[in-house]
């Protein structure tokens, strides 16, 4: 897989963790903004392992112990099923009628077996045109929702905090993505990381916002804070932004699992280079079959159970196993001293 510089990892993890944001399920609240912000710093908190390892770390391990690129290509593979499931839950009608969903699915999954056959790199080098035209995206959104907002329905609330802290977490499968090419990345990892988790909050904080003060106590009782947003949010009378706002839903979706087939593709590659050529379109379907067979609610606890133990856990033991093993030469070098 080509190489990737810091702006382009930031772009492609932000933009693939809007869409996780597109299809939070549900609005639980005021309390919902702050537990964004809370998950935002314990994700930080997270990454300090991956952060302190050596840029080759990964590569080195999954090389020594296949039982680790197994374990990342397995939730990779569930990461993918859940954009999937989320595909099918959260599309609006327009897009995926209900009888052609699977069909829908399955157009999609060979479009993104295009995209991965490029490259992640070629992903990343599109990345900003995607990224302009999701700001613009956003731009109408604010611009419409703003005519509608009502700021004196926001306050501080604490009830449900926990809930929104879990769904937020459990959306956030491309994180271990940050370990996974830190090979690629060599510079600049730890503003990378912040920059795109930062990022990703405050689309997420923007969406909730307006969600609340546009809809009142209505938007927690509709499904899908982000397409009730874009119905209420429409900036010329007469006029309807449905069809950029499903442009950018799609374009993020075939982003989304396009990361997921490039991680598998990566770890393949440096496990079993012979697997590189098959590992995408195999992916893609193994992504078809739990998405089909399993709501993304039960993926999304996977995930969020999940999650700690790739992204914290693991990278903690493997530093503090280096931590030892050089204090152990030192004190070896000066015996023979």
């Amino acid at each position: 897989m080509n190489k990737i510089d810091s702006h382009q990892l930031t772009t492609v993890l932000f933009l693939s963790g809007a869409w996780s944001v597109i299809c939070i399920p549900c609005l639980y609240g005021n309390s919902q903004l702050f537990a964004v912000a809370v998950s935002c710093v314990l994700q930080i908190l997270l990454c300090f392992p991956v952060l302190a390892l050596k840029p080759e770390t990964f590569i080195h391990q999954i090389r020594k112990n296949k039982l680790l690129g197994f374990i990342f290509i397995v939730f990779f593979i569930i990461c993918g099923a859940n954009g999937f499931s989320q595909l099918w839950e959260a599309a609006p009608p327009q897009l995926l009628p209900s009888s052609g969903k699977f069909t829908a699915a399955v157009l999609i999954a060979c479009t993104c077996f295009y995209t991965s056959s490029a490259g992640l790199r070629t992903t990343a080098k599109a990345a900003p045109v995607m990224m302009s035209l999701f700001v613009i995206s956003l731009f109408v959104l604010i611009l419409g929702a703003w005519k509608r907002a009502d700021l004196n329905r926001i306050a501080f609330q604490t009830e449900n905090l926990s809930s929104g802290i879990r769904t937020y977490f459990s959306l956030s499968g491309e994180l271990p993505a940050v370990w996974v090419l830190s090979d690629s990345l060599r510079k600049n990892r730890k503003s990378s990381v912040n920059s795109y988790l930062i990022a990703k909050a405050l689309f997420c904080i923007l969406i909730l916002f307006f969600s609340i003060a546009t809809g009142g106590r209505l938007s927690t009782l509709n499904g899908y804070p982000f397409f009730t947003l874009t119905a209420l949010s429409q900036p010329l009378q007469g006029q309807r932004a449905d069809a950029l706002y499903i442009l950018v839903f799609v374009m993020l979706h075939i982003l989304h699992i396009t990361l997921q087939t490039g991680m598998i593709e990566h770890i393949a590659e440096q496990m079993f280079p012979i697997a590189e050529k098959w590992s995408a379109p195999v992916s893609l379907i193994f992504m078809l079959i739990p998405a089909y067979l399993f709501s993304s609610a039960f993926l999304e606890s996977v995930i969020f159970w999940c999650l700690p133990v790739l992204i914290f856990l693991i990278p903690l033991g493997i530093r503090i196993q280096q931590f030892f093993r050089s204090m152990h030469k030192k004190e070896f070098s000066h015996e023979i001293i």
